[in-house]
């Protein structure tokens, strides 16, 4: 369950435990950890390997209570060594995407080690490409991450199927620690600015609704964390343009509105009588119950109003069903339509 994400899912007691993740990747000055404050995201991820740099952004983050997730590599032996240990790090930083560059299993396994020798305090986590990989992967780290960039080239759903592979894996791979925390890495940028094989590029950006229906798929698939890929880009950062900004300022409200659900919950039944072609994920903290419901396909799915009549939606201009979706007497939910319900 989701509350897994930094609590009985680690083996030990880590910096920023209790806390959800919620971050940004691309992550180059101090002044951008103030924007991404005040924003609403509580960590980052750095691709700086410079000890120095990262001993001034460790030192901004400690201030702004931001956590960090760096490479450890140039950091071990360095004169930052003793100092890192103290860092306000989300985790050590191991690599990005072992199966692309046909890492070795053994040697991932021994850069954990590494790490963990040189700071037991301190968590560690890697990122694949592809859920898959974490049956191979899967064993090392304390937390395991995917990254997976659907828009526009494969269908949105994905996100969901991969992060659930990654779940699986998890459980398999690692007997010790069968519950470490799932983080995924989502879409925020463009694909036409990256190489292609096709002329020309194929890409856009995606759009909120898009961007929303990924986060809560990720989380009703049972990820413990949130990434977004990423806040620097063409040379510019996120903020360069308000209007794509604004996006991930919306949705950072929305998450931290359900981060103490997040955190701590119990998984709950969810309400008979709702197609199952639906994604439902319900939660219970106290005497409330939360609800994630989503169309995750195309094809519109008739919603079973009757069934939700002790439930009102989240984050909407209005409060009735009726008023929020189509279909006026018989509402249904339109392609990768995402509702959040409270009772």
């Amino acid at each position: 369950m989701l509350c897994g994400v930094l609590t009985a899912g680690c083996s030990a007691a880590y910096a920023g435990d209790g806390n959800f993740p919620l971050c940004m990747y691309g992550i180059s000055a101090a002044r951008d950890l103030a924007v991404i404050k005040e924003a609403g995201f509580n960590c980052f991820v750095t691709g700086i390997q410079d000890p120095e740099a990262l001993a001034q952004l460790a030192g901004e983050a400690k201030r702004l209570k931001l956590l960090m997730t760096a490479y450890p590599d140039r950091v071990i032996n360095s004169p930052y060594s003793e100092a890192a240990k103290k860092w306000p790090m989300l985790a050590w930083y191991l690599y990005d995407e072992p199966e692309v560059r046909n890492m070795p299993p053994a040697d991932l396994k021994k850069l954990d080690l590494k790490t963990k020798a040189w700071s037991p305090a301190q968590r560690t986590a890697f990122v694949m490409g592809d859920g898959v990989a974490a049956f191979t992967y899967g064993a090392a780290s304390d937390a395991l991450m995917v990254d997976w960039y659907p828009v526009p080239h494969l269908k949105m759903e994905s996100v969901g199927y991969q992060v659930s592979l990654v779940k699986s894996a998890a459980k398999a791979m690692d007997v010790k620690k069968p519950e470490k925390p799932v983080w995924a890495v989502l879409q925020a940028f463009d694909w036409k600015l990256y190489p292609q094989r096709r002329a020309p590029r194929v890409g856009r950006y995606p759009t909120f609704d898009e961007i929303r229906f990924m986060t809560y798929l990720a989380l009703a698939r049972g990820a413990e964390g949130l990434f977004y890929y990423t806040f620097s880009q063409e040379g510019k950062t996120l903020d360069a343009w308000p209007e794509r900004w604004f996006l991930f300022k919306q949705i950072a409200s929305e998450i931290n509105k359900l981060k103490p659900i997040l955190e701590k919950n119990k998984e709950a039944a969810p309400p008979e009588g709702l197609d199952a072609r639906l994604v439902v994920k319900v939660f219970s903290k106290g005497r409330r119950q939360y609800m994630l419901l989503l169309n995750p396909s195309t094809p519109n799915i008739p919603l079973n109003a009757a069934a939700l009549k002790s439930w009102r939606p989240l984050f909407e201009k209005k409060r009735r069903l009726e008023d929020i979706l189509p279909g006026k007497n018989n509402i249904y939910m339109p392609a990768y339509r995402t509702l959040v319900m409270e009772r």
